[in-house]
């Protein structure tokens, strides 16, 4: 049985997803679900016992890491950093920015120059110093596959994502936090991470230069270029792993498996038992009688008439 709380939950995140488009938001850079992604979500959706609660197709990404704080600060600090990150600049995470995001093989038919196209300038190559006692702010260059969270109604319907998760190649997926373990179907529900490390890819490309206030690459456009091909052949792999992992996931959840087996009721289950027992020790007996018969010694068979017994 899926409990009413899964349900409750279910329901609400479909209503979300069902917000027209343009009234719809997330947390994500983008701020609505991956186009890449829709179909799988949608088939994911309608098996009963789970629901995606977060989800990014894959992207390449250029971020320009915030201000790191060079000592510990102290509770006022605390407070006011903790205020910075609670309400977040647009387009950016913590006091940092998104320079570029792309959630598709990147096409440069704009003519730009990468570089350009991340918003950087050229640099000499040379790294930035740390005179004034600060940590630079760095350009990250990363490639990330598929991630989704799914949550189940029950460990049992945790079980065929996982299974599925594991064959098409995303191997670091697993059960987020245990509480579900010990606090029932009315505690949190099971949320299987779906997703792949191994694909990854990550790059310093660049810093910030707080004299000049622009952003330098420390890298060449040849280099960049390198990076944005191996993303791009990323993608393709991306995309069949998360084929895959549709596929045997429908499978999953169309075969028995995936049904949690009715619990039978305890009062015909003693009858059952004790009929399969009466039988067997009937059967047992017209053994000893035979052997007897035939003068062979009956201990074993007394034995297990005995210990059948007990049994029922």
């Amino acid at each position: 049985m899926i409990p009413p709380v899964f349900i409750s939950r279910k329901n609400k995140i479909l209503a979300d997803l069902a917000t027209p488009e343009e009234d719809y938001s997330d947390l994500s850079p983008k701020g609505s679900v991956d186009e890449g992604i829709r179909d799988l979500i949608q088939d994911i959706n309608n098996i009963p016992g789970l629901v995606t609660t977060s989800s990014c197709a894959g992207r390449i990404s250029v971020f320009l890491e915030g201000r790191k704080a060079p000592n510990r600060p102290g509770p006022e600090e605390d407070a006011r950093e903790g205020e910075q990150r609670k309400f977040v600049p647009s387009g950016g995470k913590g006091a940092g920015r998104w320079l570029y995001v792309s959630h598709d093989p990147l096409d440069n038919q704009e003519g730009k120059s990468l570089l350009e196209l991340f918003g950087m300038v050229p640099g000499d190559g040379k790294p930035p110093g740390m005179d004034d006692g600060h940590a630079p702010r760095l350009v990250r260059f990363s490639w990330e596959p598929m991630i989704l969270h799914i949550m189940a109604a029950t460990l049992h319907n945790a079980q065929p994502v996982l299974s599925a998760a594991s064959s098409s190649g995303f191997r670091e997926s697993g059960l987020q936090g245990l509480r579900c373990l010990v606090e029932g179907e009315n505690g949190p529900s099971p949320i299987v991470a779906v997703r792949s490390a191994g694909l990854a890819l990550e790059s310093v490309i660049g810093y910030y230069d707080d004299v000049s206030d622009v952003v330098r690459s420390l890298v060449t456009e040849e280099y960049l270029q390198m990076l944005v091909t191996m993303a791009n052949e990323r993608f393709s792999v991306n995309t069949e792993r998360k084929q895959r992992f549709r596929t045997a996931l429908l499978n999953n959840c169309s075969s028995e498996s995936c049904k949690k087996p009715e619990r039978e009721d305890p009062q015909k289950r003693k009858e059952r038992m004790r009929a399969e027992g009466l039988a067997r020790k009937k059967m047992l007996e017209s053994q000893a009688t035979k052997a007897k018969a035939n003068g062979q010694d009956t201990e074993d068979n007394d034995e297990a008439a005995i210990w059948d017994s007990l049994d029922t």
